[in-house]
């Protein structure tokens, strides 16, 4: 009997004493202090809204950098006809300077001017002295321009041709694997055939398209 008494004074002491607490942090501390139960009424009262198709502006809908403007399709092609009117006269005049080329052949790709000597890690059916030509030109240039294949340049617009002047053998590559004190010992020589290539000429076509 005791122990519920003491229990229910003990409950009603704890709720009068969170009454208290809560009336004085929710009552205004001066006269020129507002309550804030009016101002919490008007927030919930509020409801934003948006209008249909509403983006928000982040980072992803509006990117910090600037807009891209994509330039005038006639201004564009006029620009194209003007570069490549350009090209076709230093073409025709022969004021292009020395002019260099990027091939892929052997399953490399190879910057080449004319009289340059490449050395391909590979043997070609080919005999020596016997000229070839190197189809796949990835892009042709010169001081002034440079034409880009996508990924390769026609055949008749570029045409470069090399000799095969020696075909030969790598230096030997020794590969050896030993174990200590488990008497193993692996030796092997490898030795890879050699294709050395002259260029002889990059011909470029006396008018574009």
């Amino acid at each position: 009997m005791v122990a519920a008494v003491a229990v229910s004074v003990l409950s009603g002491t704890l709720g009068r004493l969170v009454c208290a607490c809560s009336r004085s942090i929710l009552t205004p501390l001066g006269p020129g202090a507002a309550s804030l139960w009016p101002a919490a009424r008007w927030f919930s009262s509020q409801s934003t809204s948006f209008p249909p198709g509403y983006v928000p502006k982040t980072s992803l809908s509006s990117p910090p950098w600037p807009e891209i403007v994509l330039p005038d399709p006639a201004e564009e092609t006029r620009h194209h006809t003007e570069v490549v009117k350009k090209v076709n006269e230093l073409i025709a005049t022969s004021q292009y300077g020395r002019l260099f080329a990027v091939v892929h052949f052997a399953s490399h790709q190879w910057k080449v001017t004319p009289e340059d000597l490449i050395l391909i890690e590979n043997e070609l059916d080919i005999k020596c002295g016997e000229r070839i030509r190197l189809e796949k030109v990835l892009l042709v240039g010169a001081d002034n321009f440079t034409l880009l294949g996508k990924p390769l340049l026609g055949k008749d617009l570029v045409r470069v041709e090399a000799t095969v002047i020696e075909k030969t053998e790598s230096w030997p590559k020794v590969n050896m694997k030993f174990r200590k004190r488990k008497n193993y010992r692996k030796k092997r020589i490898t030795v890879n055939p050699q294709t050395v290539l002259r260029i002889n000429a990059i011909e470029i076509a006396p008018c574009l398209q």
